[in-house]
């Protein structure tokens, strides 16, 4: 995953990881997604060594696992538990490769069966999905409180972080302004303000979140950076220096 050591270094982060105990808002839009750097955030855990838990309300877990095992990330190596979050119903004919581990169904259960699992990093994607069908913005931010909350006390014991993927759009503007107040940092990614450029894929802002300022070590450097998808690469570099204009 040496794509992404640019960023790490970038952010003084030499694990890649985020600092335990702290949740991390990731934005982007239907041209610049930010779920590009979901590979990122769980390879960084499964080089320390520490389990994902990797909530989806957008895709099956075999789409996630082609797109990671394209970019070097071998799941089934390490301890990932998948939560399926997108669909209500039996998996058991499923194979037991692209099984759910858990199928959100009742929040209080997988809350429970959340705060059974050893500390980890846990990734919720899509949670803007659950406007779309109808909860309310101070229900959704009810769901990702508890969840953070579970995270915290995770983190006594062990490097536990919770990092939050949605889709920036008019309808989930306001969600993303609420979770950026409970959040340590921001992640935003977005087209360039020029305009489509070859070898440019678009830009990533990264700025500390309201509760940054709740950590002991306030040693967090805001960064700009252009990145470059490729098919099974994504390539970040600060502003003109990408290969195709050097």
């Amino acid at each position: 995953m040496a794509t992404y050591k640019s960023l790490s270094a970038s952010l003084n982060w030499p694990s890649g990881q985020p600092p335990s105990s702290t949740t991390t808002l990731i934005t982007g839009t239907l041209s610049a997604e930010g779920s590009i750097l979901i590979p990122h955030f769980t390879n960084s855990t499964f080089e320390a060594q520490t389990p994902v838990i990797l909530l989806s309300f957008r895709h099956t877990y075999n789409h996630y696992m082609h797109i990671m095992r394209k970019m070097g990330v071998h799941t089934n190596r390490h301890d990932l538990k998948f939560v399926n979050g997108l669909a209500r119903g039996d998996f058991s004919q499923l194979p037991q490769a692209t099984r759910p581990h858990f199928t959100l169904n009742e929040w209080p259960e997988f809350f429970q069966w959340l705060s059974e699992q050893p500390p980890s990093t846990v990734i919720l994607d899509g949670v803007c999905s659950l406007l779309d069908v109808g909860y309310s913005e101070n229900i959704v931010m009810q769901f990702i409180g508890s969840c953070q909350r579970i995270v915290e006390e995770k983190a006594q014991s062990g490097y536990a972080a919770l990092v939050v993927n949605v889709l920036l759009d008019e309808f989930s503007e306001s969600l993303v302004r609420s979770v950026v107040r409970r959040a340590h940092f921001l992640f935003s990614f977005e087209g360039l303000a020029s305009g489509a450029s070859s070898g440019v894929s678009g830009q990533l802002t990264v700025v500390p979140g309201h509760l940054f300022c709740q950590l002991q070590q306030r040693t967090f450097s805001p960064a700009l950076l252009h990145y470059q998808v490729s098919d099974a690469t994504v390539q970040f570099f600060s502003p003109g220096q990408s290969s195709t204009v050097l």
